[in-house]
């Protein structure tokens, strides 16, 4: 499976996600410093807007920083944000941090999905196989383009599985 369908997938179960809900639902807090559904899919959104852009810079076919396309690797990143999700709970920096930006479910659907296919034809354009320079992430380090996708795609697992908590804690009213 390519890359490509790979965030096509991801991208769609996200939505789909919590597409039944009513506005109130995805505006709801379960705690005062909790993340609504719609302010962590917009933190979802900011997330991929960054690794879009990463994408999207044209690689120094001089600079050749390591012999790999991967540092971490799918298996890596999938482990370290989604299995560990509850042990590393790492603060999100200032310019992925909710800032209400959006209003509605819809409002957000839209521009969510115009960064995933801005994505997706870059990727269509673009060989990563060939690039192995490395962009740093705030707290992983070096990552290549191909790592920064596949961790784009683990991000995205992670904020579903916070959604699903929210969603949990909204119908059963449980604490979070």
């Amino acid at each position: 499976m390519t890359l490509q369908n790979k965030i096509e997938i991801n991208a769609t179960h996200f939505l789909d996600s919590f597409l039944l809900l009513t506005e109130e639902q995805l505006h709801h807090k379960p705690s005062l410093n909790a993340w609504s559904i719609l302010e962590c899919a917009e933190h979802v959104y900011l997330a991929n807007c960054s690794v879009s852009k990463i994408i999207c810079t044209p690689s120094l076919p001089e600079k050749v920083e390591n012999q790999s396309v991967e540092l971490f690797g799918e298996g890596k990143l999938n482990h370290l944000l989604v299995n560990k999700r509850a042990v590393l709970k790492i603060p999100a920096p200032d310019y992925v941090v909710p800032k209400g930006i959006f209003k509605t479910g819809h409002d957000l659907k839209k521009q969510f999905n115009d960064v995933i296919n801005n994505i997706i034809t870059q990727l269509d354009k673009t060989d990563l196989t060939k690039d192995t320079q490395t962009i740093k992430h705030f707290r992983l380090g070096e990552m290549t383009k191909t790592d920064w996708v596949n961790f784009m795609i683990a991000h995205t697992n992670r904020h579903l599985l916070q959604i699903e908590e929210i969603k949990l804690f909204i119908y059963n009213k449980t604490d979070y």
